[in-house]
This record gives structure tokens, C-alpha cells and sequence, in this order.
């Protein structure tokens, strides 16, 4: 709820821009002096009345009082933009009545509205539209319809306003904390309207969020930990490990970033929400598991031998990892050697392709001794009527 000065336009019954100043003929004489009576009662008290314009000059708006009166308020009351027309209806307050005339004014009038707005919006917890006057030490002054309200930098946003200067001119919406009726004071919060928003559209987006699903999303922070990014008003996290497929790295992203993330689960009740960025695309392990599955064989040549194991560049160009309790005891491989082993597996984190020499040395020297041992072919009848001819 906004709290504006519209009700009390539209109960003052404003005419249409243009109209006449006549006496409308469905009004009764009697209806016409109530009115003016009660326009002359009320400018008397010092309280907003509502006057319709009979003309505007150059430097004055004349209106009517009643009473075959006119009241004069001065033309620089009105800005540019608002500035009246014959029949249009105003709001005024008494300044002083002389014998040469009755001063009234406008901005008195406005300012004791927004005064009545604002006490309605404290007291019934209301929103209220406002605009940003100027940057102070602590704050802002903001004008809620007339009224100069005090806006502390800590309720002016949802985080630390790095820029004063850029908020001046803006209009807000704000809620009223605190009032001092003595002093026509009001202290403002623009920080609870941006919570109550934003608890709208974070309840809004957990209840459409579905794991699996892409979304678009702003850097709000970074640290070795991971991301923390903002969807739409809903923060989650990227841990450092599902930043990207391999050993986990710290993020490179700076905030503000636009980032695609993939929402891994749901959150429950007080649960973090988690997103993930390497799941956007396929793990390379995978790829290398299908190429060379645990147990093939694989061929190529040392390029490095040393206390952390043997690397061997493959045939296809890829490494190979024979970690040094699945090397040759007997055999130390060197650089440039053509070397043979059986594939272990793909590591996670540098997607190297684990092998052991010893497995494929073991194999083969077990084909060997069982080729060895293999009993001789029994002889053919040829062979047996035959015994020249050589043994095949």
C-alpha cells in the first residue's frame, strides 16, 4: 500500500481541467453556500481547503473562496510541470487576509497532506512513495509528499551504498519507523520494502526451482571455497569442486560476472541452495574411460622416469601414469624406451590414463610359461608312416 493524496483530491470532487467557473444547475443554492461556508470555515482554521482555479497569470493563480472572494496564490508555488489550469481544483492553507486580498498557499496545503498521509502510513504500517533530495552526512533527505524524511545510509539499500551521489533524484519506496509529531519529523527505511521484495521473490523461485535445470546468475562473492551467486534474488553456492572438471582450483570469476549454472538439488527448509558450473558439460574422464577401459592394452614410449613413477607418451599422443608400485622391478624403463602396459583406470583430477608395466610384464610372462608347458601335438598318421619327415 502506497499512501498518496489522491483520496482526499477525489473527496473534494476536483473538476475536469477547463472547466467553468459557472455554478453547476444540478446543484442547489443551498448545496453551493454549505460548500463555501465550509471553505470559509476551514481557511479560518488554518486547514487545507480545496479551491477551484478561476484564473492564471503570469505571476499568480487566482482561486475562488467563496463568498464572491478570490484568493491569490503566488504562481511560483506551482512547479513547471504542475502548474494549473481554470477550473482545476487546489489544495490551500491560509497565509494572511487583508482588506487588499487573501494570500494562500499551496505548498503549505501539500505539506500538511503529506503530513496526514504520513501519520496514516505509521500507523497502518503503509508503504509511502518518496523522492531523493539530496546526500547528507549519515543519509538522505527524501520528500514523501511534502514532508522532508530522514533516510540512514545503513536502511538505503540491501548492501553499503558505495555511490551516494547516484541515488539523488531517484524515487523510493520506503516504510516510516520512526515519528515525531512535535517536530513533523519522520525517520524512513528503504531496506525493509527491498527485504520484503526480495523474501517475495525468493519464495516465488524456490517453489518453481527444479534440480537439473539451467539458470542464469550474478557473482555476488568469490573465495577459495567457491561462488556465491544470485539467481533472480535466490543466492547458492558453487563449491570450489564443481567449479570445473580436474584438481579443484580457486574461481576465476569476479563479481558482478554473469555465470550459467545447473542447480544440483532442491533445497529443503534451511538447506543451501547448490549450483554447479562443470556439470554444464561432459566429465573427460568419461570420454577417456570408453577410449581405454581397465584392462586393454596400451603402447607407447617413456618420457619421464623418475621417484613419482614412469610417464609414457602413448601412441595417440596421450599420457600415461605407471605409478612406481605398478613398475618393472627388474626392469627400470628409461626416457625413450618402447614400453607396453595394462590400463588401471582414469585419474579424476588430471585425467591421465593410470597404467601398470608390471601387470602387462606379468601377462605376458605367464603366456610364456603356459606356451611352455602346453603338451606337444599329438602326430598326425602321416607323420607316423612317415618317420623322416620333420616334426611340424
Amino acid at each position: 500500500m502506497e499512501i498518496l493524496h489522491e483520496d482526499a483530491e477525489r473527496q473534494e470532487g476536483e473538476a475536469a481541467p477547463g472547466a467553468s467557473h459557472e455554478t453547476n444547475p444540478g446543484e442547489s443554492m443551498e448545496t453551493l453556500l454549505a460548500q463555501q461556508a465550509a471553505v470559509g470555515q476551514k481557511l479560518a482554521q488554518r486547514e487545507v481547503a480545496w479551491v477551484k482555479v478561476i484564473q492564471v497569470t503570469k505571476d499568480q493563480v487566482l482561486v475562488d473562496i467563496g463568498e464572491k472572494r478570490e484568493g491569490v496564490v503566488p504562481l511560483g508555488e506551482f512547479s513547471q510541470a504542475q502548474a494549473p489550469a481554470p477550473g482545476q481544483r487546489v489544495p490551500v492553507m491560509l497565509v494572511r487576509s487583508r482588506e487588499g486580498g487573501t494570500l494562500l498557499s499551496t505548498q503549505r496545503a501539500r505539506a500538511e497532506l503529506g503530513w496526514q498521509a504520513a501519520l496514516k502510513a505509521f500507523g497502518e504500517k503503509a508503504r509511502v512513495r518518496g523522492q531523493v533530495q539530496s546526500a547528507i552526512k549519515g543519509g538522505f533527505l527524501v520528500d514523501v509528499g511534502g514532508v522532508s524524511g530522514f533516510l540512514p545510509a545503513s536502511l538505503a539499500d540491501l548492501r553499503p551504498v558505495r555511490q551516494p551521489e547516484r541515488m539523488v533524484g531517484t524515487g523510493v519506496r520506503c516504510t516510516i519507523i520512526e515519528l515525531n509529531e512535535a517536530k513533523r519529523q519522520i525517520v524512513l527505511s528503504r531496506k525493509a520494502v527491498l527485504q520484503e521484495e526480495a523474501a517475495k521473490r525468493k519464495a516465488k523461485l524456490l517453489s518453481e526451482l527444479r534440480a537439473g535445470e539451467i539458470r542464469i546468475g550474478r557473482v555476488a562473492s568469490a573465495g577459495p571455497a567457491g561462488l556465491v551467486v544470485d539467481i533472480g534474488g535466490l543466492e547458492g553456492f558453487v563449491r570450489a569442486s564443481d567449479l570445473a572438471w580436474g584438481t579443484p582450483k580457486p574461481p576465476t570469476q569476479e563479481r558482478g560476472s554473469k555465470v550459467r549454472v545447473k542447480i544440483l538439488s532442491k533445497p529443503e527448509k534451511e538447506e543451501q541452495l547448490l549450483l554447479g558450473i562443470k556439470q554444464l558439460s561432459a566429465n573427460p574422464a568419461e570420454a577417456l574411460r570408453r577410449k581405454y577401459p581397465p584392462k586393454s592394452v596400451v603402447r607407447g614410449r617413456v618420457s619421464e622416469a623418475g621417484p613419482a613413477g614412469v610417464r609414457i607418451i602413448l601412441d595417440d599422443k596421450r599420457t600415461a601414469l605407471c605409478v612406481p608400485t605398478e613398475c618393472d622391478p627388474e626392469a627400470a624403463a628409461k626416457p625413450g624406451e618402447a614400453v607396453s602396459a595394462v590400463v588401471l583406470g582414469v585419474s579424476q583430477e588430471t585425467f591421465e590414463i593410470l597404467v601398470s608395466i608390471a601387470k602387462f610384464n606379468e601377462i605376458r610372462d605367464r603366456k610364456k610359461a603356459m606356451e611352455y608347458l602346453k603338451p606337444p601335438k599329438p602326430l598326425t598318421l602321416g607323420q607316423l608312416l612317415s618317420p623322416e619327415t620333420p616334426e611340424g
